[in-house]
């Protein structure tokens, strides 16, 4: 009994025991780097991702949060092998142990190539590198931007392409770091800083040759969706062992070096001359044509009768504007008259109304005496009041004797 009493103190529920094993596991590995391949990839819409790290014996579930996979260098994809770094846990809830990776880099070359065909498959599935977005290089550039390192060759190699071949061409240097950790953002920075300055007819974007590794900035998401962005025409110009890069995709236009994209944007003198040469002539047919086609139609016009008859047509011109005079002349007497006739029509209609034409047809104003208001209704008078009343000759003074009301029905 005992026993029995002693075994049932060791039960646990199964929130315990998950909890302690978590305590255990999170101890015995604060933090691990473990190789594996990955499969079962998600990229939840959260931004989180989940996949399962294995090899050829054992599987290990992963998740790496958003806020630290948006830090990684390359497009994850089953298939890679990798490197992770992060802290073995548990997921209570289910009774899963898996590992929360921190950071993550490529396992090896093979690696690599894999990270660069998923993200070349991503971005060509958006239409990045249709060639109906890209913009035209100018053929006469005169200021080009240059983005690589201040040190290295390649600055050193268009340069002198440029000056032999184009020394017009004003070159301005943004000195970048091209390889290792924090490439790709300078080389992100670089580009936005020659937009701010928007006063370039191309830009530069490359390093000399070197290794997958070495030149794997020039791979990254970020680098090409910054040249897609720019609205400055760019060429891509980076010396490598393999064939291409992501930013050869994506530019307007690929150089295989950097000397190369020096050609691209330098005219010979020898192409310039002829270019010269060849507009030179264009301007003088066309002047040459501009010319005979206005003699024939000055020829044309010495033709015309007005030029074989000057006299006749000055005639002409003056009889034009007499009619035009007389018939003006017509216009405005016929405006006045009708004015005239409606002011006299007005004056009838001001003197019909004068008080004193009324006076003079035997009409009369009565009005009381003595503040001289006029009445014009009997019952404002009283019998034995005196008014008075104004004629067309004089006024005269009488008293009221008798006031005879009309029937206001009548």
């Amino acid at each position: 009994m005992a026993d029995s009493n002693q075994e049932l103190s060791q039960v646990f529920t199964v929130s315990e025991i998950n909890s302690q094993i978590k305590t255990v596991l999170e101890t015995s590995f604060p933090t691990v780097w473990i190789e594996g391949e990955i499969s079962n990839f998600r990229h939840h819409s959260s931004g989180h991702m989940y996949f399962t790290l294995k090899d050829d014996r054992a599987e290990l579930k992963v998740v790496m949060f958003r806020r630290d996979n948006q830090f990684l260098r390359f497009t994850v994809g089953d298939g890679m092998k990798v490197l992770a770094q992060g802290n073995i846990t548990v997921y209570e809830a289910r009774g899963i142990y898996q590992l929360i990776v921190r950071q993550m880099e490529p396992a090896g070359l093979g690696t690599l190539y894999l990270a660069f065909e998923a993200l070349k498959k991503k971005l060509a599935e958006e239409g990045l590198f249709a060639d109906e977005r890209k913009q035209p290089i100018p053929k006469f550039p005169s200021k080009v931007g240059v983005i690589t390192s201040g040190t290295g060759a390649a600055i050193q190699d268009i340069q002198n392409v440029l000056g032999r071949r184009a020394p017009h061409v004003e070159i301005i240097l943004r000195p970048t770091r091209v390889q290792g950790e924090g490439s790709a953002d300078d080389i992100v920075a670089a580009i936005r800083d020659f937009e701010e300055f928007g006063d370039f007819d191309v830009l530069i974007v490359g390093r000399g040759g070197g290794s997958l590794e070495d030149i794997w900035p020039f791979n990254e998401e970020k680098v090409a969706r910054a040249i897609v962005d720019c609205p400055i025409p760019i060429i891509s110009a980076v010396g490598h062992e393999s064939d291409f890069t992501i930013t050869d995709f994506v530019a307007d236009l690929r150089a295989p070096t950097p000397s190369a994209a020096a050609e691209l944007v330098s005219p010979s003198r020898e192409e310039l001359q002829a270019f010269l040469n060849e507009t030179v002539r264009r301007c003088r047919d066309s002047v040459m044509i501009g010319i005979e086609i206005a003699w024939q139609r000055l020829d044309a016009l010495t033709t015309r009768y007005g030029f074989q008859q000057p006299q006749i047509l000055i005639i002409q011109k003056q009889q034009m504007i007499n009619d035009l005079d007389k018939r003006l002349s017509q216009r405005i007497q016929f405006k006045w008259g009708l004015q005239f006739s409606h002011f006299q029509g007005l004056q009838k209609r001001l003197l019909g109304a004068n008080p004193k034409g009324i006076l003079q047809r035997g009409y009369s104003i009565v009005y009381k005496l003595p503040d001289r208001q006029v009445v014009n209704r009997v019952r404002l008078l009283k019998v034995g009041q005196e008014f008075g009343l104004l004629m067309s000759d004089g006024e005269v003074t009488a008293e009221t004797r008798k006031i005879h009301r009309k029937n206001e029905k009548e």
